[in-house]
Order: structure tokens, then sequence, then C-alpha cells
């Protein structure tokens, strides 16, 4: 006999609840996947370069089977899109022109570990003949079976950049290093892309040459090296062989001198901090060792950055692009200025317009690249006889701009007074909202320029979820002055903890920031701030989220298995971060791993497995301390990830973790 299911009306009520409840969290569950994908995936269009006579756009794109190749448009005709440069199974990353008819890519297939062949750089024609490949990665050339060697370039040997105007040549480097002291230096050559042949251009350099000047004529002129914490610059005379050291300086103080450009035969265009704070554009003369009276450009509270822009027919500087609270370009020529102004007039207020131009001076057709706090970028063309802009296309055009937040700058002081440059990401229209749960989402580096008022990914999504975002440029972070930079020396899990916290409570004071429902996150250093926040600061912070964290600053000195160089260990981080030696117990006391006791909210926990620069030696240990002590940690292992993010899956992996974990922390 069959036995009948009876069910009353309202259990059928609820089962139906229940299941559409269900259904309804795997639709949310699925769109947040998505949209964490959104902010995580490489953009549709990036990276465009114009040749020198501006009859062409170079430019990276991803293809229908999704992976990123080199492109090339004609500036007259922008519409007809030609593929030059694709590989089956790696993404193109880089593309460059040698002349106006030929062009250099590079090649990795995707991950943070590249076998043998997996990577290369290539050149080709623009009609896509004369295709070699210039450089492979794998230690030998030696075919199997013969004594035959190819004349590619093998693993070591990098792309640097055309050798203007001279060919088909371009240059190339290798390191040069020794087994006991890392990299010491490294190697030049010219490369002809065509015929490969190369030649040596290091033959008698100053020892540990790492960085070269080239004047206008395409001769090597000034070659500089850092070495036992001295930044040495050398230079010879126009068709001389003897090199001259002309300028040794503390490799950390504010008397380095970067060269840019040779104008004519000795005016050498340079960055410097002497006299002043902030880094700003001059010449200099090496004869007298003299920089110009007046800079070529400053601006107050912010360095000028090594971003200039020459113009290699003319032979001169014409421009530099800076960064403040957002970037910005100062042109020296009225016709670029005048261009500049009305192009920023054509397009919607608010925007960054970058131009992008092979020799600017001549240039009838260019690129534009605009973009602002909620668009990453959108691409155009700009015709100057006509004054028309003609669209290219974005980099995320399945992202809204009405869908992200405005970002606002702001300087907060310091307890000490210091002057913190501070970014606030805030919710799609909820710009005046108060009170909002936030996230503190500190950079790494932590010697590196933070933020500004450019479109953030991160930032983004996590205000796409409702979260007020903070950013903030503590003290040790570059780009804002010496005095920024120094006050941040050995001040990890101390003052410039502090900063972070200081903030907080301005923004807590202005209404802006719920006090109960903070929490902080960050990759590297901004993973070793997450984790010592809730120490430093315990009460502030709901929750702590830490990707490629260091978690104990003894660690990074050992050498046991880091990339980072004896060189570094042993001249630099004993000023910025302390010596392990001498401030032994003070960088016990700032090591999250120490200290892991006092953390008392719960912890998202990521690494990458092939990470190099903080191995995965931090994450286990602090692991294994926060479980003997009971504090509830989450851990997540990436096996094909390093210090970055190679894998858009595991970087929208790891927000989505971010995304629960604040969600249960940040709840009302």
């Amino acid at each position: 006999m069959r036995r009948l299911l009876h069910t009353t009306p309202g259990r059928c009520w609820l089962r139906a609840l229940l299941a559409g409840l269900l259904a309804l969290a795997a639709g949310l569950a699925q769109a947040q996947a998505t949209a964490a994908m959104d902010y995580a995936r490489s953009p549709q269009l990036s990276g465009f370069v114009v040749s020198p006579s501006n009859q062409h756009a170079a430019f990276l794109m991803i293809a229908d089977n999704g992976r990123s190749v080199a492109a090339v448009i004609a500036l007259e005709r922008p519409g007809a899109v030609q593929v030059v440069g694709s590989i089956q199974d790696a993404d193109v990353t880089r593309v460059a022109w040698v002349n106006d008819r030929r062009l250099v890519y590079e090649a990795y297939e995707p991950g943070a570990m590249i076998d043998p062949n997996g990577a290369g750089t290539f050149a080709v024609d623009i009609d896509g003949k004369r295709s070699r490949q210039l450089i492979t990665w794998r230690s030998d050339n030696e075919t199997t079976g013969s004594r035959l060697r190819t004349r590619m370039l093998t693993y070591g040997w990098f792309f640097w950049r055309p050798w203007d105007g001279r060919g088909d040549e371009v240059l190339v480097y290798r390191r040069v290093a020794s087994g006991s002291e890392g990299m010491e230096g490294r190697a030049i050559s010219r490369l002809d892309t065509v015929t490969q042949a190369m030649t040596n251009l290091s033959f008698d350099l100053p020892p540990h040459a790492s960085s070269w000047t080239f004047d206008a004529q395409g001769d090597l002129r000034l070659v500089g090296s850092t070495r036992n914490g001295l930044s040495k610059l050398f230079m010879r005379a126009s068709g001389q062989d003897r090199w001259v050291e002309i300028e040794s300086n503390p490799a950390l103080g504010d008397r380095v001198l970067q060269p840019l450009y040779i104008e004519g035969d000795d005016t050498v265009i340079v960055l410097s901090q002497r006299g002043r704070d902030t880094a700003a554009l001059y010449t200099y003369e090496p004869r007298t060792q003299t920089l110009s009276a007046d800079p070529l450009a400053a601006v107050g509270g912010f360095d000028i950055g090594g971003s200039i822009e020459f113009d290699r027919q003319a032979r001169q500087v014409v421009g530099v692009h800076l960064q403040t609270d957002r970037e910005r370009s100062v042109w020296f020529d009225p016709a670029l200025v005048a261009i500049q102004r009305a192009i920023d007039a054509a397009l919607p207020e608010g925007r960054v317009n970058r131009l992008v131009c092979g020799n600017c001076l001549s240039a009838e057709r260019l690129v534009v690249r605009s973009g602002s706090d909620r668009v990453p970028a959108e691409y155009f063309v700009y015709d100057r006889k006509l004054s028309r802009l003609t669209r290219l296309g974005a980099s995320h055009p399945w992202l809204p701009e009405a869908s992200q937040g405005r970002r606002s700058f702001h300087r907060v002081a310091a307890r000490d007074g210091l002057s913190l440059p501070v970014v606030l990401t805030h919710p799609a229209g909820k710009e005046a909202a108060r009170d909002l749960p936030a996230v503190v989402l500190v950079h790494g580096g932590p010697w590196v320029r933070g933020t500004d008022l450019a479109w953030s990914a991160e930032a983004q999504f996590l205000a796409s979820r409702g979260y007020r975002v903070i950013q903030v440029d503590y003290r040790g972070s570059t780009g804002l002055g010496q005095k920024h930079f120094e006050a941040g020396w050995k001040q990890w899990g101390l003052a410039m903890q502090d900063d972070l916290a200081d903030v907080v409570d301005w923004a807590v004071r202005e209404g802006r920031v719920d006090a109960r429902r903070v929490c902080i996150a960050g990759s590297s250093y901004g993973g070793y701030a997450a984790l010592m926040g809730p120490v430093r600061h315990p009460g502030l912070y709901r929750c702590a989220a830490s990707y490629a964290g260091v978690t104990e600053l003894a660690l990074q000195f050992s050498g046991e298995g880091t990339d980072i160089s004896l060189q570094h260990r042993r001249y630099v981080m004993p000023t910025l971060i302390g010596d392990p030696v001498a401030d032994a117990e003070r960088l016990r006391q700032t090591s999250p791993l120490h200290r892991v006791a006092e953390i008392k909210v719960p912890v998202l926990l990521a690494q990458g497995a092939l990470d190099r620069r903080v191995t995965p030696a931090h994450a286990d240990r602090f692991e294994a301390a926060a479980r003997a002590a009971g504090l509830p940690v989450e851990r997540v292992d990436y096996p094909q990830e390093a210090h970055s993010w190679f894998s858009a899956e595991n970087h929208a992996d790891y927000l989505q973790r971010l995304e629960k974990l604040l969600a249960r922390t940040l709840a009302p």
C-alpha cells in the first residue's frame, strides 16, 4: 500500500519560499562572482603607443579567445584594426615601436611560473613580414642532436627600449649577478631586430652600471650605479672613451640626481631635490656639477616623477607628466598647450586627458587616453586640423560610469602635524551619506606613491558593496617629498600605523564613517599593516585581511628563499626598517607574528605559493601562531600566484572572500 505524503498549505508555502530564497541566493552569488571578476579582469584595450611619424598606433586588446594580442590602427582610418602579434598559449603584455614600420612585442604564458619557451620577445613589420623571435625563455639555444645555435637571445636578456631613430635596432640588457651579492648591475647591447646581430655597449663601462642615458645622437654618455649605499653618476665626453665620476651621494638622500635626457652636447635634463623638499625638473651642467637657478617644472607638495615627453625629431624635451592629486601634463611648447586645452574642453569636465604621440611637435593626429575617478580609460584619436575627436573604445566597457563611486582628495594632519594625502572612495550616489561602514585599504611598497584620484579597481569594488574606502599616503610613501619619505624610516608598526588610525579618527569626526564598523586590508606592506592594525590600535578595526603580508620583519633580512638582494638587505633595509641586530627587539615588537595573541578580530590570510618577495613562510608561521592563540583565521593559498596577481580568477576569488568577511564583521 502506497503511503501518501501530506503537506499543509502553510508548509507548501514555506517550502516554496525556501526554494525561492535558495534560488535568489544562488543568483546573488553568481552576480557577486561576476561583479568581482569585472573588477579583476584585464582591460579590453590598453598600452597605446604611437609611431614616430604619428601615422599609426599600436596597442593591446583582448581577442575573441580571451588572449591579449598586439594590434595596429592607422590614425587616419582608425576603424580598421590589424592584429600583428598573437601567441596561441600566451598573452602579449607590451608593444613598442622600433621605427615607423616595425614593432617589438613581449608575450608571457599565463601565471607566475613560466615554463621553458613560455615567454619571449618578438619583432614584426606592421604588414606582418620579417617576423623574428629575439629572446626566448630558455637557458640555452643549442638544438638537440646538433651543434647549431640560433641567434635568439636566451633567458636573462630583456628588451629595454628602441634605439631612437637607428633603423631596425633596439636596446636590450642582461642582468649581471654573483652568487653572494645578488644583482650587481646590468650589461647593455644594441640588437638588430632583422639580422639579430648584437653590438656590446658595456665594454669598459664603470662597474655595477644599472642605468644609462644616451644623447640626441644615440651615443651612451651617462651611466649610473648604486652600490654599498652610494649612488654614483659617470659621464664621458662626446666621442671619448674615458668615464669620469661626476656625482657620488648617499643613495637614500636628497642629493641624488636622476638623469632623464641629454639636449645638445651636454645639457642634461634631471630630477633633483637639492635645495627643496620635493623633486623638480632642472637642467644640469656636468662640467660644473650645477643645476639651473630655476626649475623647468615644479609643484608644491608633490615630487615630479620621471615621465618626460621628448621629441626625437626636434631633439628636445617638450613636456613632463606628473602626479599630484591626479595626473597632470605640463607642456613647454605653446602649440601643445593649445592642443591640451582644446581636448580638455571637448571631453567631460573632471577627466584627465593624456596625449599619446610619437614626435609630438609634428603630430597631425594623436591618441588621447581619457579617464577619471569613475572611468578607468577611454581612447580617442584627435585630428588637429579638423579639431575632431574619434572614439576608439574603452578599457572596461562592462563597467558603466554611473555604477562607479566618486573619489575625493583630502589633506589630513597626523598627530605630529605631518600632512597626509587621503583619497576617499564613496559608494555610487552616496557621496554625502553619513556614518557608512569603511575599509582602510593600505597600499603596498611601502616606498611608493600610493594613490590619487584615478580609478582604482579594488577601491571601486569595495565601494560597490556599500563601503566607504579610505586610502592614505602614510609617512614613508614616496612622491611627496624627502620629509614625508624620511618620516617613515624605522616606523613600521609605529608612526606609519598611527597615520592610518589618525585618518580613521578624522573620517569619524567628519561624520563620514561609523566608528564601530571599520576593517583594514592590504597586500604586501599593506597586508603587514592590516595585521598590525588590531595590535597597535585595539578596538579600532573589526577585521583584517592580508594578501602576501609580511608577518615577521626579521625574516625579510634572512634571505631565505627571497628575491631581495643582499645589497638591499645590507644597505637599504637597515635604514628604512631597522638594523636586524641593533634594532632586533623593536623589529620583534612590530612583527604581527609575535603579537598574534593580541589580535581579537577575524583575519583573512591569503598567500601566493610562488611568492619570493614575501615568502610563504610568513603566512605559515603566522597561521600556526594564530591557531595556537585561538585566533579565527581563514587561510587561503593560491598555488600559481606570486607576490602580485597573475590570474583574474584568483584575484576575483580573493575579492569575494574579502567581501564575505566584511559582510560578517561590518553588519550593523
